[in-house]
């Protein structure tokens, strides 16, 4: 037994559970600051501070402004940052921030004047997404393959059973969160100490990682230490198809999950909000498929066909969702199905991002591991910030009422609220689906380069 657990702590690719969740409790907080501001700003502007649904989107939307800037230049820092806690885990210190920001932003008070409203709306929103969490986004990578020391082997694992862990991580406040926001979030202070009350411990969750989680210095002393230069990631950009790929794909993920549909559904179709909770609850039953990605990945030999496969259960579900209607058990499983498409892209990103510098490699441009994921990381936030604008922009179009003690929506309101809800995320799916499959072509490419790689650094050793 003694020597069966020494052998799995000199085994470089065994990853205990320990290391595992302090690696994760970062992913955690931040997957927590992205529910609380992409799912719940909306309804919160509209329906407590009395906000149009159609303002906040175009509000939030003209913050990725500040965003096409700040992406470019944390790729850049990143990749040009060399310290003693290493190049990318300083900037795990940007969780607080996040996490202050999403405090200040639901602390707005109904009093003030609708200027006001929407000026700290915007502050405190680009504040959290264009600086704190670009520059976490832009060391995310980085930091992930210094840690893992690089190992393949591991970063899968920690691709596939930590996102476990982040997936179990946001189950749990989408579950909770509609409840006690029905008995909490009544008012504006309601909403502030609701929101202060998941914050608080989650910045002490979220730190745990920069605490614990060091970087391995062999990663860089393997490769070269070089600057990047600002003209090396505009030739990706032009050279290197696989990152555009990777950023429509990414973009298209963010617009579904940021939607923020859900609450509207529950609450003016279903007619019961607290349902929300419990239609998270229900995808506890995708948590076990998690553990099997690798393996349906090895037995198609591609992450790319794997997804493609699971955008066509994702786009009949989302069919069955929206023929649902109001029928919650109908509108469940085919939001179930729905999600098959989307999980996977949760947490594999790193391994697109590996593909990626591998390709930049094959074309002799620097690895880039930091500016790799600049445009992923953009289109991230542009999705993101879309998805609310979508949202707001043809809910208004359809005639919905933004006011407090509103008790009923014109059909025109409810019958967006379902496109929105399913129709989209169908669309966007679709998209999903094809562009995966376009990258699976580099994936056999990038194997047999780093294959090659290897063999010849053993040949020189």
């Amino acid at each position: 037994m003694n020597s069966t657990k020494a052998a799995k702590k000199t085994d470089p690719n065994h990853l205990g559970f320990g290391r595992l969740m302090l690696w994760k409790s970062s992913d955690i907080t931040a997957g927590w600051v992205n529910l609380l501001m992409l799912n719940y700003l909306s309804i919160y502007a509209s329906d407590t501070l009395g906000v149009s649904v159609g303002v906040v989107g175009t509000l939030l939307l003209a913050s990725k402004i500040v965003d096409s800037v700040t992406d470019l230049l944390a790729g850049w820092i990143v990749d040009n940052t060399h310290t003693k806690l290493g190049k990318a885990r300083p900037y795990e210190l940007c969780i607080i921030g996040m996490t202050i920001c999403t405090i200040l932003l639901f602390s707005c008070s109904p009093e003030w004047s609708e200027t006001v409203k929407l000026i700290w709306i915007f502050c405190m929103y680009t504040l959290a997404f264009s600086v704190f969490t670009t520059l976490r986004q832009g060391a995310s990578n980085p930091y992930t393959i210094r840690h893992f020391s690089n190992n393949p082997v591991l970063l899968k694992k920690v691709a596939s059973f930590g996102g476990i862990v982040s997936m179990a991580g946001s189950m749990f406040l989408s579950i909770i969160f509609p409840m006690l926001m029905q008995k909490i979030a009544t008012s504006a202070e309601g909403w502030t100490r609701l929101v202060a009350i998941i914050m608080i411990p989650g910045t002490i969750i979220g730190v745990l990682r920069f605490i614990f989680c060091k970087e391995d210095p062999k990663v860089d002393e393997e490769s070269s230490q070089e600057p990047v230069k600002i003209k090396e990631i505009f030739t990706m950009f032009a050279k290197n198809k696989y990152v555009w790929l990777f950023a429509i794909i990414m973009l298209c993920y963010n617009i579904i999950v940021n939607l923020a549909a859900g609450t509207y559904f529950f609450k003016w179709v279903i007619g019961d909000v607290s349902l929300l909770g419990i239609s998270s609850m229900l995808t506890i039953v995708l948590l076990p498929l998690m553990a099997f990605f690798p393996k349906i990945m090895a037995k198609l030999q591609s992450m790319g066909k794997m997804i493609f496969i699971f955008c066509i259960i994702g786009v009949v579900g989302y069919t069955i969702c929206f023929l649902g209607n109001d029928n919650f058990l109908i509108v469940m499983i085919g939001f179930i199905m729905g999600q098959f498409a989307i999980l996977p892209l949760s947490y594999y990103g790193i391994l697109f991002i590996m593909n990626i510098c591998t390709y930049n490699e094959i074309i002799g441009l620097p690895r880039m591991d930091g500016s790799a994921g600049i445009l992923s990381n953009f289109s991230t936030k542009v999705g993101g910030a879309l998805g609310a604008f979508i949202t707001g922009a043809l809910l208004q179009l359809a005639g919905y009422v933004s006011a407090e003690g509103v008790t009923s929506q014109p059909d025109s309101a409810i019958l967006m609220i379902r496109v929105v809800y399913a129709i989209l995320p169908l669309v966007m799916i679709a998209i999903i689906g094809i562009c995966s499959l376009a990258f699976s072509k580099l994936e056999p490419i990038a194997e047999e380069f780093e294959a090659k790689k290897h063999q010849e650094k053993s040949v020189e050793n």
